[in-house]
């Protein structure tokens, strides 16, 4: 665990030894587990930086904010002795990432932003007031209930049957309180939009959608890509919102292509 100034605990994990760190971002409801199809394959080469948000799974429940999220990022990486990093980050995580590239952009060497939004419309606010509402209830099947449909696309839910079962079985142990906090969290991005703030990042960033995304969808991807100066935007065909867990090959394909340059 990682202290940090405020004195939040933090979860995290360090794998390799190379001088060349990747930083993954998680997503809202993601453990850092979830990107260990990325970390067998590249751990050889890189430095791997794991870390669970603050509220978020085994980190300890603290106010949030994305503005918080990036200086607990910053103070684990100057604890780390890391001064330059790739980023790549998944929705809540890829939101990070751009926060985090604006503010402290000598810490960024490439960004890889995946399924995120730098603004919040009518229907992405309303998606997150149920999942919260789903949160709240701290029932396993009726929180998965609450966002299934959302993050997966068809094909994926035609061919996994009783993945809500499973995903709940899975959710016993979850951090319902601090997924209700980092869906606030979140929220304020409706009064406070990052894409006007996009034209600051500087790093060689690779912007990543989902054909079927029904959280957010291609378009939020474009305009991110639109507004980043010298930003370039993939589709990852027949996938829905958890891309890194739909098509993790593609996506771990997309990542090495962006950290190579």
């Amino acid at each position: 665990m990682f202290k940090t100034s405020d004195g939040v605990l933090i979860d995290y994990q360090v794998i390799g030894d190379s001088p060349e760190a990747i930083v993954f971002l998680n997503g809202v409801f993601m453990h850092y587990n979830s990107w260990l199809f990325a970390v067998e394959n590249l751990k050889r080469d890189f430095k791997i930086v794991l870390h669970n948000f603050r509220c978020q799974w085994t980190s300890q429940n603290a106010p949030c904010s994305f503005d918080r999220h990036v200086e607990d990022l910053k103070e684990l990486l100057k604890y780390l002795g890391i001064d330059n990093a790739h980023l790549v980050g998944t929705s809540y995580g890829g939101e990070v990432a751009m926060h985090f590239a604006i503010k402290y952009p000598a810490f960024v060497k490439t960004l890889v932003v995946i399924t995120a939004a730098a603004r919040i419309n009518e229907a992405l606010k309303y998606r997150a007031i149920r999942w919260k509402e789903g949160a709240k209830t701290k029932d396993p099947h009726k929180f998965v209930l609450s966002w299934i449909d959302d993050v997966y696309s068809d094909f994926f839910l035609d061919s996994h049957e009783n993945l809500l079962e499973n995903i709940a079985e899975r959710m016993k142990n979850f951090n319902y309180d601090g997924a209700v906090m980092l869906l606030d969290s979140f929220l304020q991005m409706q009064k406070e939009p990052l894409l006007p703030k996009l034209h600051g990042i500087k790093a060689p960033t690779t912007i990543v959608s989902a054909q079927f995304d029904r959280t957010k969808p291609p378009y939020f991807s474009q305009e991110i890509s639109n507004a980043i100066p010298n930003s370039r935007h993939i589709m990852i065909p027949n996938c829905g919102h958890a891309a890194v867990v739909e098509k993790p090959q593609e996506v771990l394909s997309v990542i090495k292509a962006a950290i190579s340059g």
